[in-house]
């Protein structure tokens, strides 16, 4: 059975990746692939190698003589250890993005590099990457030496064991390290202690962001993309580390030292490792493969003195396609160090190309699990859990289960409601099986007589409602003239009513407005009306008819009137009923019982014997305008301007509006309420509500905002009102009041 693995570097602006197959015989090299020119020093230069000068030009010899500090000075002032110091600090310096500095983003790459993957029958291959050094902050962390141990620990083969817990190392970085630090994204590499006795301990920090966390949070953003199997992020220093320690498998304990440099065309990686521990890391950003050997070799020599490493047993090369050149001079330098080409050690050999491959390659040994491999590198994995994918993998992506499951769901719920409605039914129809049989043995001739005599009562009734109908007929002849009016210009459309006001007690006159000449014929052909008044105008382009009818009203009596009349004129003329004379009031009594004298012998007046000479003809209508006239007379109205609970304040009232009208044309009183305890301020006594409303309306600045009217029994009697609000005022005429 075999497992196969993707192993990816990250650089600047290029995408390097190594796809490896591992069975039970080997581990083999399915295919590389990178994003970026196979040759980034370029084919084409003028100048194939770089020993290549031009006529007449001298070359420099190659011994150089190079002093560092002051004349006179012994060696302690070797300022390698402390001249790239500031490399490091700040994020600038570090190479880290600015403020608004877009990241780059490698999904169309990474998706090319899965179709290529899939294509060579490797579907969805687990993929692990590899930051570059200048990707990585690394901080060296300095613990006391633990008094309980004498002796230093024993070193296996990943070199010494962390001298203390994750948890402790990580505060202690938060103490000495100013950038913001993600605990997931942290490793820790075990240091060789310090000639004092202190541990150390190399804090690898991934930076915030970054190229690979990007891209992947971009992909699992976008459902509809593949959202690859991202297993593991690591750090240069750690992987060559443990590259060097598989290549070398120096026994436990080996005072053997080794120097490890990767010369790329970035930045160089030197590692100082003794025994499998490593003792120092240098970042050079400065020094690239397109200086010269001899350069990256002087600066690898003053290194090796400012740390003390004395005599190096074994030098490890990783560089690019002038790796021979640079082993040649290494070997000239270190000529007592056993060399070694690090990708002659690793599946693929002599066919690597870039040191770029290399790094991808030991990552992806990472996730194969390679026995030769596996037990060498430090276990440092810089990728949070949330950018881990899930072992268990779908096809499609999440919409697609969710969808299904919603429809699952559904499907139940429907299901679930047809069994509820069936049960219901059934339960219905065992109800109504008991009601079918009682009706089957109910008589159907007995049935039909019930029938029978509803209908013939519901006929009585509609008779009896049509004849009341016809009976009031007269009475609403306002409200049915309306109705006709309007259900005539519903039917004929594009006309407006306006306003609608008697002329006289049998026509009505009509205003309103048509959107055509014909339509107002229409109108008045169908209402026998006459048009009084026909007006065209022109509002915005549209032509409108301002229109004026006069439409008759239906006074026709109905038969039913005509018959009672002529039944009550045979009851008049035979003097059977006295008809329009109101039934005059008992005698009043005392206490014994006997009737009162004075009341019963009361003189009778003009009238009285007006009516006993046959007055008894008169119409009932008669008499009831004089009694209406009898009740206007004993009625005063008045125009309440104010209404408040005390008497001063009712007599400033009066005051106030007696100085406002300057007359006394309209006098102003009091009128006291024994009900409610009020006193009212009238203005003006008058002897009909027209007279109040007419007085109201030309006072209407004078008098105070919200005046109304006011009905009284008797104009002599200011202490017994009687409140008769007026048709014409507003209903909240109490609400007046009590803010008054």
């Amino acid at each position: 059975m075999s497992s196969y693995a993707l192993g990816i570097v990250v650089s600047a602006d290029a995408l390097h990746a190594v796809l490896l197959d591992r069975t039970e015989e080997e581990t083999t090299v399915q295919f590389r692939w990178s994003s970026g020119p196979s040759d980034p020093h370029g084919e084409n230069l003028p100048f194939e190698e770089p020993g290549d000068m031009a006529p007449d030009v001298e070359e420099e010899p190659d011994d150089v003589t190079i002093q560092f500090g002051d004349e006179g000075d012994g060696g302690d002032d070797m300022f390698m250890g402390s001249e790239f110091d500031t490399i490091g600090e700040g994020d600038e310096a570090l190479g880290a993005p600015n403020d608004g500095e877009e990241v780059w983003s490698f999904q169309v790459e990474l998706d090319t590099l899965l179709d290529e993957c899939a294509e060579r029958g490797y579907e969805d291959p687990r993929i692990a990457f590899c930051n570059t050094t200048s990707q990585i902050d690394d901080v060296e962390l300095r613990l006391p030496p633990d008094e309980t141990d004498e002796e230093e620990a024993e070193e296996t083969d990943h070199g010494l064991p962390l001298p203390a817990s994750r948890s402790t190392l990580l505060e202690m970085l938060d103490d000495q390290y100013e950038g913001k630090v993600e605990e997931e994204r942290v490793g820790f590499v075990p240091m060789h202690r310090t000639g004092d006795g202190f541990q150390r301990v190399l804090a690898l920090i991934a930076r915030p962001g970054g190229p690979v966390l990007s891209t992947l949070e971009a992909m699992q953003d976008q459902t509809l993309s593949r959202s690859p199997q991202t297993r593991l992020l690591d750090a240069e220093v750690s992987l060559y580390l443990g590259l060097a320690r598989s290549v070398l498998q120096l026994p436990p304990g080996t005072p053997e030292k080794t120097i490890f440099v990767r010369s790329g065309t970035e930045d160089t990686l030197v590692l100082f490792i003794e025994g499998s521990t490593l003792r120092q890391s240098e970042h050079l950003p400065e020094l690239t493969a397109e200086d010269s050997a001899e350069t990256i070799c002087s600066r690898v020599l003053l290194l090796q003195d400012e740390y003390g490493m004395g005599q190096v047993q074994h030098l490890m090369l990783v560089a690019e396609e002038d790796e021979k050149v640079l082993a040649s001079a290494f070997k000239s330098y270190f000529s007592t160090a056993e060399l070694h080409v690090l990708r002659s050690h690793l599946p693929g050999g002599e066919d690597t190309e870039g040191e770029a491959y290399v790094g991808a390659t030991g990552v992806a040994l990472r996730l194969l699990d390679d026995a030769e491999f596996a037990s060498y590198f430090q276990p440092v994995n810089m990728l949070a859990k949330k950018y881990v994918a899930s072992r268990l993998r779908l096809p499609v992506g999440w919409p697609v289960p969710a969808l299904l499951t919603l429809l699952a769901v559904v499907t139940l719920g429907f299901v679930w409601l047809y069994y509820v409605n069936a049960s219901t039914i059934t339960e219905k129809r065992s109800e109504l099986r008991p009601l079918q049989q009682t009706v089957s043995r109910v008589d159907r001739e007995a049935l039909q007589r019930r029938i029978d005599s509803l209908q013939a009562a519901t006929t009585e009734y509609t008779e009896a409602n049509e004849t009341i109908h016809t009976l009031l007929r007269g009475s609403n002849k306002w409200s049915s003239g309306l109705a006709t009016i309007t259900r005539q210009m519903n039917d004929i459309r594009g006309l407006t009513l306006d306003q609608w006001s008697p002329q006289s007690g049998t026509d009505i006159t009509v205003l309103g407005r048509s959107t055509d000449r014909s339509k107002v014929i229409e109108l008045a052909q169908r209402l026998d009306g006459s048009i009084l008044e026909l007006t065209f105008t022109e509002t915005r382009d549209v032509s409108l008819f301002d229109f004026e009818l006069t439409v008759p009203l239906d006074t026709t009596e109905p038969e039913a009137i005509e018959y009672w009349r002529e039944q009550r004129g045979e009851q008049l003329a035979g003097g059977n009923e006295a008809v329009g004379t109101p039934t005059a009031p008992p005698p009043a009594s005392d206490s014994s019982g006997a009737p009162n004298e004075q009341s019963a012998t009361a003189p009778a007046g003009p009238d009285t014997s007006r009516t006993a000479d046959g007055g008894g003809n008169q119409s009932g209508a008669d008499t009831a305008a004089r009694r209406d006239t009898t009740d206007q007379a004993s009625s005063i109205w008045t125009v309440v301007v104010a209404s408040v609970l005390e008497s001063e304040a009712a007599e400033e009232a009066v005051r106030r509006f007696r100085e406002r009208l300057g007359d006394d044309s309209h006098p102003v009183q009091i009128w006291h309420s024994p009900e409610n305890g009020r006193y009212r301020v009238g203005v003006g006594q008058f002897v009909s509500v027209q007279n109040a409303l007419s007085v109201l309306q030309d006072l209407n600045g004078t008098l105070a905002k919200g005046a109304w009217l006011l009905e009284t029994t008797d104009a002599q009697d200011d202490t017994a009102p009687t409140e008769a609000a007026s048709p014409s005022t507003s209903p909240d005429q109490s609400d007046s009041e009590r803010s008054a």
